[in-house]
C-alpha cells in the first residue's frame, strides 16, 4: 500500500545530475560576448538564442533529455555571467519553450525519425525563428508610422535600435518631423551620433539636450498642434507592463506625465519576460539578478569625482524599472498594446 506521504506529494521529474550531461568544449559565454561585440545590431535576447543554437550544433547529443538538460545548464551559465541577465532571460526562456514545443509537436513526417534527424530539423527551424525575430524592428516601424505626425517633434532618450529603425522608416516614408535626442549622463555616444547623422542625411532636423535640460526644453515648445511625444526603446518588458530601461527613463516618464506628453515604448515581443516585480526599486532589480551599485561612498576625492565613469567602465549602462502607469502604449510587431495587455500576451506566447 502506498504511504500517506507518497499520496500527498506527486512525483517530480528527476533532473539529470551534472556529471551525466554530454561533454562539450563550446564556451557559450565567450560566443555570446563575441556576438555582442562584433554585431552592433544584435540584441541580447537574440544573441543568447544564437549562442544556444550554436551550442546544440557543436555538441554531440543522443537524446531529448540530454538536449534539454544541456540547454538548461548553459542557459544558467550564460545568465550568471551578465550584470543584467533580464534581457538574456527573455531569449533563453523563449528558446527553451520553443525547443520543448518542437519536440512535442514534431511534424508527422518526422514522427518515426531518429533523434539526429529530428535534431537537424529543429536546428534548421531555429535559424528561421531567429530570422523572424530580427524582422520585428521593421514591422514595429510600420506600426509606428501613424504616430509620426507631419511637423511634429519626437523626443527620444539614449540609443535604441528599434527607435532608430522606426525614425529612419518614417523619414524614408517622406514624413517631416523634428527629433530631440535626450542624452544620458555619459553624453553623446558613437551610436547616437550615427543615428543623428543618418536622420540628417534624410533631411530630418535633430538636436541634442542633456537630461537636465528636458523640463526647460518641453516648456519651450510651441503650444499648437501637433503635440510632441516621447518614443523610447526597452531592454525588457515585465509581466505587469513595466519596462527595463537605461537609467534615467523613469525620471523622463515622471516628467512627461507632468507635461501630459505621451510616452510610447517601441519594443520587440521577444523581450517580454515572465517576471512580475513587486516594486520598481533597486531591490526589485536585485531579485531579478541585476548587479549594480550607484552609491559608492569614499573619502578619496579623485575616486569620488570619477565614480560615475567607473560604474560604467564595462560599457554597459545601468538600468532601472519604469512603471506601467507612466507608459501610454507599447509599439510591437504584433500591434499597439497597453501595459495591461502584456500579461495576456505572455499567456498566449507560453500557453
Amino acid at each position: 500500500m502506498a504511504s500517506a506521504a507518497s499520496l500527498e506529494t506527486p512525483p517530480s521529474t528527476p533532473k539529470p545530475p551534472f556529471d551525466q550531461l554530454p561533454s562539450t568544449d563550446f564556451d557559450v559565454v565567450a560566443f555570446y560576448n563575441d556576438l555582442i561585440h562584433d554585431d552592433p545590431t544584435i540584441t541580447p535576447p537574440i544573441a543568447a538564442i544564437e549562442s544556444l543554437i550554436e551550442l546544440l550544433a557543436k555538441t554531440r547529443l543522443t537524446t531529448i533529455s540530454e538536449t534539454l538538460a544541456l540547454l538548461s545548464t548553459h542557459s544558467q551559465k550564460l545568465l550568471a555571467s551578465q550584470r543584467n541577465p533580464i534581457p538574456l532571460s527573455a531569449g533563453t526562456e523563449l528558446f527553451q519553450r520553443y525547443l520543448v514545443s518542437s519536440f512535442q509537436q514534431r511534424p508527422s513526417s518526422l514522427a518515426d525519425s531518429d533523434f539526429h534527424t529530428l535534431r537537424d530539423h529543429i536546428l534548421s527551424n531555429s535559424s528561421l525563428f531567429v530570422k523572424r525575430a530580427n524582422e520585428a524592428r521593421l514591422k514595429i516601424a510600420h506600426c509606428a508610422l501613424p504616430f509620426i505626425k507631419e511637423e511634429s517633434t519626437i523626443f527620444t532618450y539614449g540609443y535604441s535600435r528599434v527607435v532608430r529603425t522606426l525614425l529612419t522608416h518614417a523619414a524614408e516614408a517622406n514624413r517631416y518631423f523634428n527629433v530631440v535626442y535626450v542624452l544620458p549622463s555619459k553624453g553623446l555616444s558613437e551610436t547616437i551620433a550615427k543615428s543623428i547623422a543618418a536622420l540628417n542625411k534624410l533631411g530630418i532636423p535633430t538636436t541634442t539636450i542633456s537630461i537636465q535640460a528636458l523640463t526647460y526644453a518641453l516648456s519651450s515648445l510651441p503650444s499648437g498642434p501637433p503635440p510632441p511625444q516621447f518614443i523610447v526603446g526597452a531592454t525588457a518588458v515585465l509581466e505587469n507592463g513595466s519596462i527595463i530601461t537605461e537609467l534615467g527613463t523613469h525620471q523622463i516618464g515622471l516628467t512627461t506625465k507632468a507635461f501630459s506628453i505621451p510616452l510610447h515604448v517601441a519594443v520587440e515581443s521577444y523581450k517580454f519576460v515572465r517576471n512580475f516585480p513587486l516594486g520598481y526599486g533597486p531591490l526589485d532589480l536585485a531579485r531579478m539578478g541585476v548587479e549594480q551599485d550607484i552609491l559608492q561612498f569614499t573619502t578619496d576625492t579623485e575616486a569620488s569625482q570619477n565614480s560615475d565613469q567607473e560604474q560604467l567602465s564595462d560599457g554597459k549602462p545601468m538600468v532601472e524599472i519604469t512603471p506601467p502607469e507612466l507608459i501610454n502604449a507599447l509599439i510591437t510587431e504584433n500591434g499597439i498594446l497597453t501595459p495591461k495587455a502584456i500579461s495576456e500576451e505572455l499567456i498566449k506566447l507560453w500557453f
